[in-house]
């Protein structure tokens, strides 16, 4: 039902990303899905990672695989914090943003650094909210229907 709403934002943050700036729109388009749907779709959400990690890599003419490395190893360590911890919260979503944009610029050699991930990590909570007030949720399934 929400299917096409979310292709249309990852392919607008991969867009955005790997042509006018270098707000990693797509790192925090993930994250947010992948606390979105953690527990019935993050092997989905983990496969777009990837493969949206490659044509960032593709674009920004970077080492291929670089950034589907960092997106997934992130990825992973967030869904290793999900039975720990409650991460379908807001502030989950800020710190685990916050902290992957900083690491994600300092990685790929970016500057305004602290700058970038304060916007980024807001950003993030905010699309968040919005996921949540449309009612898109961890219960739903995802599916490709063509």
């Amino acid at each position: 039902k929400y299917m096409f709403f979310l292709l249309l934002i990852v392919l607008a943050a991969l867009l955005l990303e790997s042509v006018a700036i270098t707000l990693p729109l797509f790192l925090i388009v993930v994250l947010v899905m992948l606390v979105i749907f953690s527990e019935k779709q993050n092997n989905l959400v983990l496969a777009l990672a990837f493969f949206g990690g490659l044509i960032l890599d593709v674009s920004a003419v970077r080492y291929l695989g670089s950034t589907s490395l960092f997106l997934t190893c992130w990825l992973f360590l967030i869904l290793l914090y999900e039975r720990k911890y409650e991460i379908n919260t807001i502030p989950f979503v800020l710190a685990s943003s916050f902290f992957g944009i900083i690491l994600y610029l300092w990685f790929f050699g970016y500057g305004e650094i602290l700058i970038q991930s304060i916007v980024g990590s807001i950003f993030s909570c905010a699309l968040f909210v919005i996921f949540k007030r449309m009612g898109i949720s961890y219960k739903e399934k995802m599916q490709f229907n063509f």
